[in-house]
């Protein structure tokens, strides 16, 4: 058995050369103005005017003595996201007792896994995932068990990878939709996950920052609308993603009481409470009128579409799509791996992708796309790559 210090460190380690290895690459694309930049992963659209103005209202309107306001958030927010839970996912949650704002969903990721993971606990993961996640397992001092999801199957997990690969692990991470693949998990695959997660007794923190980005007829299925998921079930989310809210940081996590509990108290000695402006203007988005997601899904599915029809005009496959803001593309055809491909594609076509290895060691054949550049640049882009394809030999 792996000791749990060198267990922590073998985590960090790989998440941080993925992490490392896709700052370079920015790095080196920033340096030229005529990069288009495929690996974006905040979306580039302006945050809705009223959800600053709101924010800017009620901000204004606080009094003075207020102060920073408590460690788990301001309680109108905290109301505001379980109002939605209710409305939306038919999930009733306590906001004073099971929802945590934190700054921003990847702070919300290494306060859950401290929270969850003891020192030596196995985290079984998808694989691939994005790096942030073994890194917050290896501060835990956690275990990675990743359950491979490509192959034969779309690029998702189901309840039958959980009971092959995930016995022994004390915790799951599952992101859905996907990052850096763009699966989705259905409604049923959700349900089918719960019931394996219950048969083994796995805890399961569930990543829906996507949740909101879904393209398809069938509705997302948040993991704790499952039945029996409110046992063993923990969601991260924010604001990020579905109102272009990143340098806002609000995250939350919802989860029973008792972690809730934990996640204060780690909150309260590191970063204490999330600013009360950005709480605000959290609140306002979710109260804005007219709902703004709605408007992005459809920039997005458009951005969506125009990355289909690229990839089938210049030959490179890509896995199934259902939602996230990411696509997932085989570039083994040309017979290099993908660290190569999008050093090249970079130097030689000013396309910036990254490359599926720093996701994932065994994805030297994939690359991770991003829908988060405007459609004329996505044509554009496609053109580049469709040159720079044509001159290799597969």
């Amino acid at each position: 058995m792996t000791a749990p210090r060198d267990a922590g460190r073998a985590a960090l380690r790989e998440g941080e050369h993925g992490t490392s290895l896709r700052y370079r690459m920015m790095a080196l694309a920033r340096a030229r103005p005529d990069v288009i930049s495929l690996g974006r992963g905040d979306p580039d659209l302006d945050t809705p005017a009223p959800v600053i103005e709101g924010g800017l209202a009620r901000f204004a309107a606080r009094a003075p003595r207020d102060g920073p306001g408590p460690v788990r958030g301001l309680r109108s927010l905290r109301e505001g996201i379980a109002e939605r839970y209710a409305r939306e996912r038919g999930v009733a949650v306590d906001p004073a007792t099971e929802i945590a704002i934190t700054n921003g969903a990847q702070e919300g990721l290494f306060l859950a896994m401290l929270a969850l993971v003891d020192p030596g606990d196995r985290v079984a993961c998808q694989d691939p995932r994005y790096s942030s996640y073994d890194q917050a397992i290896g501060v835990a001092g956690g275990e990675i068990v990743p359950i491979p999801t490509g192959g034969d199957l779309p690029f998702h997990l189901d309840g039958g990878d959980l009971r092959q690969r995930a016995r022994g692990s004390k915790v799951l991470v599952f992101v859905n939709p996907s990052n850096p693949t763009g699966s989705c998990v259905g409604r049923s695959g959700v349900r089918s996950i719960a019931r394996a997660a219950a048969e083994i007794g796995l805890t399961v923190l569930s990543d829906e920052i996507y949740e909101d980005v879904v393209f398809g007829d069938e509705p997302f299925l948040s993991f704790l609308s499952a039945e029996g998921a409110r046992e063993r079930g923990v969601v991260l989310s924010g604001f990020s993603k579905a109102y272009a809210m990143t340098g806002f940081r609000v995250g939350y996590l919802i989860g029973p009481p008792a972690f809730i509990d934990a996640v204060e108290a780690l909150k309260s000695t590191t970063s204490g409470s999330c600013p009360p402006f950005s709480q605000y203007a959290a609140l306002a988005a979710l109260e804005a009128e007219p709902d703004p997601r709605p408007a992005f899904l459809a920039v997005y599915a458009r951005r969506r579409r125009a990355l289909m029809r690229g990839f089938a005009r210049v030959g490179i496959p890509h896995g199934p799509h259902g939602g996230g803001l990411f696509m997932w593309a085989d570039i083994s055809r040309w017979g290099m791996d993908a660290e190569t491909f999008c050093y090249r594609l970079l130097d030689e076509a000013g396309v910036l992708m990254f490359p599926g290895n720093s996701f994932g060691e065994r994805w030297r054949g994939w690359v991770r796309v991003s829908l988060l550049a405007p459609e004329a640049q996505i044509h554009e882009a496609m053109d580049r790559i469709g040159n720079f394809t044509s001159k290799l030999r597969p």
